[in-house]
């Protein structure tokens, strides 16, 4: 028997015993959405694609901030603390730019915080990415992106093509000094019962009639005294590097805390020839202390302001470094800037 409004010859599941198929819930992965509309269980949130794509704004925005702070130029002579940042973060030499481990970490910086963004949240930076190519106002953000992108490569690459050669540089230093920079020509004062970080006792005889440079710091000085002496270090590298004879000698300012059974740790601190053997007993880098009343009565012989604060044991003290010649006469006095420290040395030794 046919039912009702069933055509003839066409038999419904009912007839044949099968019951009619279910309709799932859920098919092919996808699942109903808030609004009805069906969402892959794997597509991002809205939430997490807006994260993930203001994680990738301020990801430029610091390595455009990493990169400005290396590299843009300054008139003159740098402030101290921006020369000595640079020079901790960067190893920036007398140019202005940085060395390899510098431009290492320049390029590295964005590149490693990318790819741990990428781990933490790489499927919603490949959907925020996709989304802004899919729209006016995405596409006009992408290429303010890349227009910042590639203004700042072409500054980078200017200012890398300008940056002066040593000889450029060492004219517009000595340009900076002017002819008329006072010379002390004060002869040295005796000092005696100082120590270096050998342990051998220290007088000036010790330098052998050769040319130094003189400053002061100690070991528990976190700003002034590691860039003092680093850039004096490197003055002396760069003259003993074109054959030119030049000691250094670092007398401490704290001789409560840097006593002599600390100097070959803060030797090695500080960069300077911990014990190695030089011509002799020549060893090119001298770190002295001593007893406490024989480093002040040597220090104001030298005429070093300092004070010392009672409560942390600091010293407050000024970026001092003496040009000495070999004839045991303190020729100049400089602030700490490596490229002031190289013009007075080469005027002091007759280049």
């Amino acid at each position: 028997m046919t039912p009702e409004g069933a055509e003839p010859g066409i038999r419904s599941p009912v007839e044949e015993g099968v019951p009619a198929p279910e309709v799932p819930e859920r098919m092919g992965g996808r699942a109903p959405s808030a609004e009805g509309r069906s969402v892959d269980e794997g597509t991002p949130s809205p939430a997490a694609v807006r994260g993930a794509m203001i994680g990738v704004l301020a990801l430029l925005a610091i390595t455009v901030a990493w990169w400005a702070f290396a590299l843009w130029p300054v008139d003159g002579v740098p402030p101290e603390w921006l020369e000595r940042a640079r020079a901790v973060c960067f190893n920036t030499g007398a140019s202005g730019l940085p060395d390899a481990s510098g431009w290492l970490l320049l390029i590295g910086q964005p590149i490693g915080m990318l790819a741990v963004l990428m781990v933490i949240a790489g499927d919603a930076v490949r959907a925020g990415v996709r989304r802004a190519f899919a729209s006016a106002a995405g596409l006009l953000g992408v290429a303010g992106v890349v227009g910042v992108l590639l203004a700042g490569l072409v500054l980078s690459a200017v200012r890398v093509v300008g940056a002066p050669r040593d000889a450029e540089w060492l004219e517009a230093a000595s340009a900076r000094v002017p002819a008329s920079y006072p010379r002390l020509d004060r002869p040295l004062p005796e000092v005696a019962g100082l120590v270096d970080q050998r342990g051998e006792a220290f007088d000036w005889g010790r330098l052998a009639g050769r040319p130094a440079l003189l400053t002061f710091g100690f070991g528990h000085c976190a700003t002034v005294c590691p860039l003092t002496v680093m850039n004096a270090k490197q003055v002396q590298d760069r003259l003993r590097a074109e054959g030119r004879q030049m000691e250094l000698v670092v007398i401490t300012l704290d001789p409560w805390r840097d006593t002599p059974a600390r100097l070959p740790a803060l030797a090695r601190q500080f960069h300077l020839d911990a014990g190695a053997e030089g011509d002799g007993d020549h060893i090119g880098s001298y770190l002295l202390s001593g007893p406490v009343e024989a480093v002040n009565a040597g220090l104001d012989a030298l005429q070093v302001a300092r004070e010392r604060v009672s409560d942390t044991g600091e010293i407050i003290h000024p970026s001092l470094v003496y040009l000495m010649d070999g004839e045991g006469t303190i020729v100049y006095a400089a602030s700490g800037h490596a490229d002031l420290i190289e013009e007075l040395a080469r005027r002091g030794t007759g280049r």
